[in-house]
């Protein structure tokens, strides 16, 4: 079993995900601008409803300077912060509707919570851990299959993102890693 990183499968599904059905809490346009504006990312259906919002990032989300590939596989966070803002919530509901396809459903998902280096290492590694069991529960509670959620663990300050200070505010974040279920 391989680990395959989730933006690839997003930017592939995407437009599959966003079929319009009854159980979409957003219609279509609402949930294309949100696709657009959270991952950079415009799915060939919604080119004809979506300004031009791709030059900026929503509040609290990490600023398009991060390759897509980050946006997409990560859940950022405020610093000493652990709770979802609205931002993450829309990543993440869709996200819960890309793995919902028939096309991710042998998908299992690992995720890693880190934070800055701020504050001292032991710290740091509990919030990392509370960041990746929010994410945890926002997914188990969208999910058919909550079981798909296979480890939910934390590396702290450990491994910052690559090219950034340790202190970045980048760091504070959650990655999802996407696996074939065993």
């Amino acid at each position: 079993m391989c680990i395959f990183r989730l933006p690839v499968l997003l930017i592939l599904t995407l437009a599959s995900s966003l079929a319009p059905t009854a159980s979409h809490a957003m219609d279509e346009d609402a949930l294309c601008a949100r696709a657009l504006e959270q991952y950079g990312v415009e799915p060939t259906r919604c080119r004809a409803r979506v300004s031009v919002l791709s030059d900026t990032a929503p509040s609290g989300a990490a600023p398009n300077a991060l390759s897509a590939e980050i946006r997409e596989s990560h859940v950022f966070f405020p610093q000493g912060g652990a709770t979802l803002n609205e931002d993450a919530q829309v990543q993440l509901a869709v996200l819960v509707s890309v793995l919902d396809t028939s096309v991710m459903q042998p998908a299992c998902l690992r995720l890693i919570g880190h934070s800055d280096s701020s504050g001292g290492e032991a710290a740091n590694k509990a919030l990392a851990l509370k960041r990746a069991k929010a994410v945890a529960t926002a997914l188990r509670d969208g999910l058919k299959d909550p079981s798909r959620i296979r480890v939910v663990m934390s590396e702290g300050e450990a491994r910052p993102l690559a090219g950034l200070e340790s202190t970045s505010v980048h760091n504070r974040r959650v990655e999802i890693q996407a696996k074939t279920c065993p």
